[in-house]
Order: structure tokens, then C-alpha cells, then sequence
């Protein structure tokens, strides 16, 4: 089987969020169950200045009046197959994303990822396309390629990653692209990447069970609910994973002490107290670090926080140590509540993969009061190394951390259901109390965390199962 996962930035080469850890992990478990699966992403400039690509080959793509220059690299990392798409015009910048030309930018890597198949020579039975920047490969297939034999019998996979983000443009772009309109390119007057996708696509795919039921509504589908509605036979959630290689504490070259299930007490404790020095909190009592990881946006539930955190440190033992940027306004709130209270809260506005695996692997608990959580990697990550997740039940979260049982000692971090910030506090004392008051019950805790089975190998298998039946 034949499978060209397609993405607009994946590990280790370019990486916004979370779909790039997705394409660095998944292409590895179906290679080893036996799939020649190949990846295509944009030679960004940030991955043309590695030198570690080299030339393959070139076609053109019709853009307007004019044809435009679509080169292709190639690189082979982990025994994985990755081919560029090189354009100065549209990908030699310094970002990823956030211009105004995005939707060419993309529309145009769509053209040229099926120009490439030419050049690779690579004709897969499936393509799987990941979030809006890759939405209209399944329409301009079926449109402009299916007249060849070589490619209709391709078909197309669809996985949304995050609905919230849709690629919507002017319909005038149209203009610029070769390509016939139809319905199932239009939505509320705009061009709509993902709605085409969704229309086009053999399959839908989305993180996370749950997050597939959510999106199905009018509060988490972002309009697209009665879109998805109509494919509803055709839509799946499958649960991401996390390469569990690459995030393991008993080799992480980041963390301070490396550990493992059966060295947790000590290696934790170690950890735990490196990173409270190197923030410059004290060390002497033993108290609940809570841990946070995020980029500060609204999705994240800051909100349910803000209200909460004076009366949280006032009242308890609590430290905590905050890692992310985003919203100039929760920024300022994190650098003055380290204001107020330097002993107990610190924050680290910006992102540093050494820090994030030193919080994942020192902290206590882990903070995602999320408003909604396609799927989520945090919680899969400090559950690796140990740490407990206090989240809100939605999307993946409530897939996979299994609440506190004080009766019976069961589960593997904590949670709650309503998106509201007395529920939030509450479960934040419950945790509290739990680390201070049954220390038996919290090491219980921590053990079935490190038990889980976060590896992409299950969902790996699923992916599979659909690629099969697509491609008999």
C-alpha cells in the first residue's frame, strides 16, 4: 500500500502546533506496519537554510495568466521519504503562516503536490490530506487529474485538525485558479479550503472521538457542522498519538534526571527539584507544582483561570510555573501575577522545547482547562513522564484522562465538565488536597499514567483499515 501524507508543516522540519507533531510521528508507525508512505510539505525557508535537502526536479503550476516555478527537494529522515515544494515567491519567508496571499500561497502548493507525483514518480493509492492549507487537493484531483490513468485511481483522506480554522478567502481568487467552481467549493460567499475538503475528501477524519461528536454541533462545528452532516457516514475520529521516542524520560537528553516507571519516586522528585531552582522557587517544603504548557488563547481557557489564581495561591501550597505566548492581555496578566507573587508563580513567555520537556517531567500536574481540545498532545506527554492532567472534558481530553476515584484509588489525572471557573477551582483543590493529604493514592495515580499506551501504533493500525477499504 501506497500512502503520500500531505501537510503544510511537520517535525523536525517546520512546527507551529500540533499537526506538525502528527506528520513527524505517524508516517514512522505505518512504516513499520509494512506501508511505503512518503510526506510533501512546503520548502519553507527556515527548511531551505538546513542544506538538507537536495534537488529532484521541477514542473510548473498555472497561477492566473502565468505559470509559476514548482520545484521539489528531497530528504530522507528516519527512513521516511520527504519531498518540498520550493517557491521563492510564496515559501521563502519568515513565517509559516499569516499573510494576506495565504490562500494562494496554498491553493498553489495544492496544484504542485499533484504536479509532483510526476516528478517523484510516486503515484499513491491514498492521499491524506491534514487541515485547510491542504483542502483543495481532493477537489482539483477529481476536476483536473482524474482524466489520467495514473491518477484516478487515487483516493483522498481528510483529517481536520482544528475546525475553528477553515482557510476562507475572497471568491475573486478564483480568478487565479485553474480550476472549474462548483458548490463544493463555496461557502457564505467565500472560498472555503476545508468545506471543499469535506465535500470532496472519500474520507473525513478527525483527532479524537470526541472531538468528531463536538464538531457534529453548532457550538463547537464552527459552521460546518451541517456540512460535516451530510458526510456523517464518512467521518471518523480517530485519536492522535505521541512518539513515544521521541518523548521518554528515560532517554530525554532535556530533562535533569532521567527515569522510568519502576525509578518514578526518585527521578520525579529529582526533576521537580531542578526545575523549581532554575525557576528560583524554593525547595524545602513539599508542596503541588503545577505545570502549564500552552500558547495563551482564548481556545485554552486563560479566562477560567484569571478569576481563580489569586484565591488558588492565597489559600494553598500551590506553586506553578507557566510556559507560552500569545495574547499581549494574558501575557501581561501571567507577568504581573509573577509580580505579586514571586515565590509561588513564575512564567516563561515564549516556547523552548528544553523547558517544555523540563516542566513535563518536574511539574506535579499538568494545567489544560481547555474551552475545546481537538485532541491534544500536553496531556499525552506529562502522562508519559508522569505528570497528572487536570483538564476540562472535551475533544481528546476527555478521551484520555480517566478522573480521580477517591474511593478506589483509580485513574490517571483530574477533571472537570462544565467550562466554568468554579468547577475549575474546585478540581484544582481536589488535586491539592490529594498530593498533600494521600500521597499513597497519588504514587497509584502516577504509576497507571506511565502505563498508558500513547503510541501511535493503535491509531496507526485504524488509519490503516481505511486506507484498505479505500483503495480496493
Amino acid at each position: 500500500m501506497k500512502v503520500l501524507l500531505v501537510a503544510s508543516e511537520g517535525a523536525p522540519f517546520a512546527k507551529t502546533g500540533g499537526l506538525a507533531d502528527v506528520i513527524g510521528a505517524l508516517p514512522k508507525a505505518l512504516k513499520k506496519n509494512g506501508v511505503d508512505v512518503r510526506v510533501i510539505m512546503p520548502y519553507y525557508k527556515s527548511i531551505k537554510d538546513q542544506n538538507i535537502a537536495y534537488y529532484k526536479g521541477y514542473n510548473y503550476v498555472r497561477m492566473g495568466s502565468s505559470p509559476e516555478y514548482a520545484g521539489i527537494f528531497h530528504a530522507i529522515r528516519d527512513d521516511i521519504d520527504y519531498y518540498f515544494v520550493d517557491s521563492d515567491k510564496y515559501f521563502s519567508r519568515e513565517r509559516l503562516y499569516g499573510y494576506g496571499d495565504d490562500g494562494e500561497r496554498f491553493a498553489f502548493f495544492d496544484f504542485a503536490v499533484l504536479e509532483a507525483l510526476r516528478v517523484v514518480d510516486f503515484f499513491p493509492d491514498v492521499i491524506h490530506c491534514n487541515d485547510w492549507q491542504t483542502g483543495l487537493i481532493p477537489y482539483i484531483l477529481k476536476k483536473n487529474y482524474y482524466s489520467y490513468n495514473v491518477y484516478n485511481r487515487i483516493r483522498t483522506v481528510y483529517s481536520i485538525h482544528n475546525i475553528q480554522y477553515q482557510g476562507i478567502f475572497p471568491m475573486d481568487m478564483m480568478s487565479i485558479l485553474y480550476m472549474p467552481y462548483s458548490n463544493s467549493i463555496e461557502f457564505d460567499g467565500c472560498i472555503n479550503f476545508m468545506k471543499t475538503a469535506i465535500m470532496e475528501s472519500d474520507i473525513i477524519t478527525t483527532v479524537s472521538p470526541t472531538y468528531k461528536n463536538e464538531v457534529l454541533t453548532d457550538f463547537y462545528g464552527y459552521n460546518m457542522n451541517n456540512v460535516l452532516g451530510l458526510r456523517y457516514f464518512d467521518f471518523h475520529g480517530i485519536l492522535n498519538g505521541i512518539d513515544t521516542d521521541r518523548y521518554n524520560p528515560e532517554t530525554d537528553k532535556y530533562i535533569f534526571k532521567k527515569y522510568s516507571i519502576a525509578t518514578f519516586v526518585s527521578g520525579k522528585k529529582g526533576n521537580k527539584k531542578a526545575l523549581l531552582e532554575e525557576f528560583g522557587l524554593d525547595t524545602k517544603e513539599d508542596c503541588p507544582l503545577f505545570g502549564m504548557v500552552t500558547r495563551l488563547v482564548d481556545q485554552k481557557g486563560i479566562d477560567l483561570l484569571m478569576p481563580i489564581m489569586d484565591d488558588i495561591i492565597v489559600n494553598s501550597n500551590a506553586k506553578f510555573i507557566l510556559m507560552g505566548s500569545g495574547n499581549q492581555n494574558y501575557e501581561d496578566y501571567f507577568r504581573s501575577l509573577e509580580a505579586r507573587y514571586p515565590e509561588r508563580f513564575k512564567s516563561y513567555i515564549g516556547y523552548s522545547d528544553r523547558v517544555a520537556q523540563k516542566i513535563y517531567a518536574g511539574a506535579d500536574l499538568f494545567l489544560m482547562p481547555s474551552r475545546f481540545e481537538p485532541c491534544g498532545l500536553g496531556q499525552l506527554i506529562a502522562m508519559r513522564y508522569g505528570t497528572l492532567p487536570l483538564v476540562r472534558e472535551t475533544g481528546g481530553l476527555k478521551d484520555t484522562v480517566i478522573p480521580y476515584n477517591h474511593f478506589n484509588g483509580a485513574g490517571t489525572g483530574f477533571s472537570f465538565t462544565n467550562y466554568d471557573a468554579g468547577a475549575l477551582k474546585e478540581v484544582m483543590y481536589l488535586a491539592i488536597d490529594t498530593y498533600n493529604n494521600h500521597k499513597d493514592d497519588w504514587k497509584k495515580l502516577i504509576k497507571q499514567a506511565m502505563e498508558m499506551d500513547f503510541s501511535w501504533n493503535a491509531s496507526a493500525l485504524v488509519y490503516m483499515d481505511l486506507y484498505r477499504k479505500l483503495s480496493q
